[in-house]
């Protein structure tokens, strides 16, 4: 079963190391151990005579599915296994998984074949847990330090289940505004005019679509549904004190992103967006922006090497705040998603002292800030952040990262109610595509009713979890 499970893995996918067996990450100097991952002896010097003493080495498999750290990673794993690991007696064995990992681990969950640890999702991470395909960190010996370390940014529904710690935040994905310079300054406008409101990207998006001759647009949209969260609901999040679910009433309120939802219906009727946007992907519409045809767009901070290596811009951008919805309005924290690492499979417990270590390794503030250094991550631990040498010089980089305080999003019931009808994204992209105006206050009041119908249907215990931690709050300068 276990070479059938293996063959079919290798087949079906395109996996950094799979097909080097334990040569991977780094083992082109580092001692490679035996085939079965266990008991492989190396040899050290023992007294400097000459007389070599054998240790005991295992491995410890890491799946991911982080294409983008890889050279990064794969320095660092390669120092532990020549370092550290070698002292320790374990070899990290790291494999990176293409878009279809999702399938790939509940696939190696479901067989038994998991490995001792694996890059965590939320879309599955409860399921898996229900499933007892994962051990809290609670269950490997001495990791009250690590734990502790994080403690901080734990979330309940986030990273803690049923009291125990099943994964732990690692970076945070930070949002903005990209401006193109060039459009602006062909309409006329310059650095004084980039908006600070709603109202005022409406204006700079009509002079920028006139300026062009039907060659740009003013503002850049797209119809999939993950652009509407990180390109525009999620970081308008500071201008309302949430992401849709209200922590403090215990409701759902789309409605209160209306002022947003408005302004871009009115600039589509206007027809200053990128036209054919309905039929854009989240590629499809940053690589017009790249190409200077898009004046303004929301973006997250992954933006930066998009634009910078998957489709260099050609023209001047920079990174401005979130718009506020009115000029003397209230903003709080700037929002940021944290991103969890890694995870614990059952197979960790065959050695959970040493899968422990491998942990406290990626979870290492040095390498969290050398990731920072690389333009590759925002650490979750200012103490990380505290560390670098070298800024980054990725453009765009230094202003997603210019925060003094930030807002680390708690999870939402979301995933606990099913909803009739449209969901709230898929309405906005109706409202959106629709070149005429629209009832914006009753489509979104009819998204509330219908969230909050099935809120009320779920597990009202299980809801009752989803609070913000004691003291955390997105209110500014608390």
């Amino acid at each position: 079963m276990r070479r059938r499970f293996l063959a079919l893995l290798m087949a079906s996918t395109m996996t950094a190391g799979m097909l080097n067996g334990c040569s991977g990450s780094g083992a082109g100097t580092a001692s490679s151990p035996a085939e079965n991952g266990n008991a492989a002896q190396t040899t050290a010097d023992a007294d400097g005579s000459g007389q070599m003493e054998a240790a005991e080495m295992t491995t410890i498999t890491v799946w991911n599915n982080a294409a983008h750290e890889t050279t990064i990673r794969e320095k660092q794993i390669e120092e532990f296994n020549n370092g550290e690991g070698k002292a320790l007696g374990i070899y990290i064995d790291y494999q990176t998984y293409g878009d279809n990992y999702a399938d790939t681990i509940k696939i190696a969950a479901q067989a038994g074949e998991a490995p001792e640890l694996f890059s965590y999702d939320s879309k599955w991470g409860m399921d898996f847990i229900d499933a007892g395909y994962l051990v809290p960190l609670e269950d490997l010996p001495g990791s009250e330090a690590l734990i502790e370390k994080f403690k901080p940014y734990l979330s309940n529904q986030g990273q803690v289940f049923n009291g125990k710690t099943y994964t732990l935040p690692y970076s945070l994905t930070t949002y903005g505004f990209v401006i193109n310079k060039d459009l602006f300054a062909q309409a006329g406008m310059t650095e004084e005019d980039y908006p600070t409101t709603w109202e005022e990207v409406k204006e700079c998006a009509r002079k920028i679509t006139d300026a062009s001759g039907g060659k740009a647009y003013g503002l850049g949209l797209s119809s999939t549904l993950w652009t509407v969260s990180s390109f525009y609901t999620m970081g308008n999040g500071r201008n309302i004190g949430h992401y849709g679910y209200d922590w403090n009433n215990r409701r759902f309120n789309y409605s209160a992103y209306n002022p947003m939802v408005k302004a871009i219906d009115e600039m589509s009727a206007e027809g200053t967006i990128f036209p054919g946007f309905e039929n854009l992907d989240g590629d499809s519409v940053r690589a017009q922006f790249a190409a200077g045809n898009i004046g303004m767009m929301g973006a997250a901070s992954f933006d930066c090497s998009v634009y910078t290596n998957q489709f260099p811009a050609v023209c001047d951008w920079t990174v401005i705040d979130i718009p506020k919805f009115e000029e003397d309005a209230k903003q709080y924290k700037p929002f940021g998603n944290s991103v969890n690492l890694l995870c614990v499979g059952t197979k960790g417990l065959e050695h959970p002292e040493k899968v422990l270590k491998v942990l406290e390794f990626f979870y290492d503030d040095a390498n969290a800030a050398e990731m920072y250094e690389n333009g590759i991550y925002i650490p979750v631990r200012p103490e990380a952040i505290e560390m670098v040498e070298t800024e980054p010089t990725l453009k765009g980089w230094a202003e997603f990262a210019d925060f003094d305080e930030i807002f680390a999003m708690p999870p939402v019931p979301d995933t606990l109610i099913n909803v009739e009808g449209t969901t709230y994204r898929e309405a906005m992209v109706n409202i959106w595509t629709n070149p005429d105006l629209d009832d914006v206050e009753g489509i979104m009041a009819d998204i509330d009713q219908r969230y909050n119908d099935a809120l009320s249907k779920a597990d009202q215990a299980t809801v009752d979890l989803y609070v913000l931690p004691e003291g955390v709050t997105p209110e500014s300068g608390k």
